[in-house]
């Protein structure tokens, strides 16, 4: 009897499951044969293009033998990075390229999903619009922008833009992966994001306790595109994408060419170069070329380890990402702050925050930037793998002063 292989009884089973799916659920076809999200579902997704600045600006490439974490050589980061389902690896010391590769057949043109990288694009956004008086202050009710979240419950009036932008919106919202009925999954693929944000309930009271939800950055972006009048990807293509000097063109994902809505939560689509230099607008305080792009204030604020928050607990106080363990870290307005290195084992009580912050999108998707050492490093995946790539980027960055 011949013996089947692993690869092809997975196949059968991924097959079978599909067909089962295909049955008793909507999810679109696509994602019933993928089986999950992917950095590549731009290509099934409705998008609204993003172009490049008429002129890039460069990042002149200086490569440059880096120290690695772990004392590895560069051969074999390479080979740690590619086998983890790296992409891209970029490292970006004082304005220059000292590291650039590409991994399981990407290259520096190719684009991919940002996942929830583009959340922190959101939170750019939001202070790009405050400083031009099109919103006045974090401290505005969500209502104000969408008032027919009332039509829902009445409480989101106590909700604000400080609140979502903190992620303690008090909102009931399912931000489960892996599950094809969750909120997460329906906002990632529904085809209505005006009724997705209408079904929204309140499930307790606003600013008491930090919970992720990709909600959350969805209500602040359509509240950004009513306060400036125009779709939120053709703001960001006029205040960040052009003014930053893009090298390539991007795109953001939207429900449907009928609904127009972006999915502002997660799925702005670049190269790892054009991150990077997303990066290096916040290294530099929001100045790119002379040209304050995002308000200085905002960056500070933004990205900044929060404390003496309302809270029962240290944790919800200082608005602390998975407490207690070293995947831990410090959220702000829609960036994390980076715990300071530590050694043996120490309790959420006993971190502070770092001088590093970066934006983290599903897969490992990564824009780490540390001021101490100038430096801003992307890592674009298709999966985590076996890294804790925080810790490393973090590692790297304090290698390399």
């Amino acid at each position: 009897m011949m013996r089947t292989s692993t690869s092809t009884f997975r196949r059968f089973a991924v097959l079978a499951a599909a067909t089962l799916l295909a049955g008793c659920s909507t999810l679109p076809g696509w994602m019933v044969l993928q089986g999950q999200s992917s950095v590549a579902d731009h290509r099934h997704f409705d998008n609204t293009p993003i172009a490049r600045a008429a002129v890039p600006s460069p990042l002149p490439p200086a490569p440059a033998t880096l120290k690695w974490p772990g004392g590895l050589d560069t051969a074999a980061v390479e080979a740690m990075a590619a086998a983890n389902g790296t992409l891209a690896l970029v490292v970006v010391r004082r304005g220059e390229v000292v590291f650039e590769r590409y991994f399981n057949g990407h290259s520096r043109g190719s684009i991919s999903g940002s996942m929830s990288v583009a959340k922190s694009f959101v939170s750019a956004l939001m202070g790009i619009a405050i400083a031009e008086g099109r919103i006045a202050s974090v401290d505005d009710p969500i209502t104000r922008y969408l008032p027919e979240l009332l039509e829902s419950d009445l409480r989101f009036a106590r909700v604000t833009l400080r609140d979502l932008l903190s992620m303690r919106s008090g909102i009931s919202f399912t931000e489960v992966y892996g599950q094809p009925f969750t909120d997460a999954a329906n906002f990632y693929l529904g085809d209505d994001l005006k009724a997705l944000v209408k079904g929204l309930r309140i499930a307790g009271e606003p600013n008491q306790q930090y919970a992720y939800k990709s909600g959350d950055t969805q209500l602040l972006g359509m509240a950004i595109e009513r306060a400036v009048g125009q779709p939120l990807a053709t703001y960001a293509q006029t205040r960040l994408w052009q003014p930053m000097g893009a090298e390539f063109d991007a795109s953001w994902s939207q429900d449907s060419a009928q609904g127009g809505v972006v999915r502002a939560f997660c799925c702005l689509n670049a190269t790892a170069v054009d991150f990077a230099r997303f990066g290096l607008v916040f290294l530099n305080d929001g100045r790119w070329n002379g040209q304050q792009i995002v308000p200085a204030d905002w960056v500070r604020k933004s990205t900044a380890a929060q404390s003496g928050l309302p809270g029962a607990d240290d944790a919800a106080r200082r608005n602390i990402e998975r407490p207690g363990t070293r995947n831990m870290a410090f959220y702000a307005w829609q960036w994390r702050r980076a715990p300071l290195p530590v050694t043996g084992t120490v309790t959420s009580t006993e971190r502070e925050p770092g001088p590093d912050f970066y934006a983290q999108g599903f897969y490992g998707q990564l824009i780490y930037v540390a001021p101490q050492t100038q430096t801003v490093v992307v890592r674009v995946g298709t999966r985590w793998g076996d890294v804790n790539w925080p810790n490393w980027l973090g590692a790297l960055a304090r290698s390399n002063p």
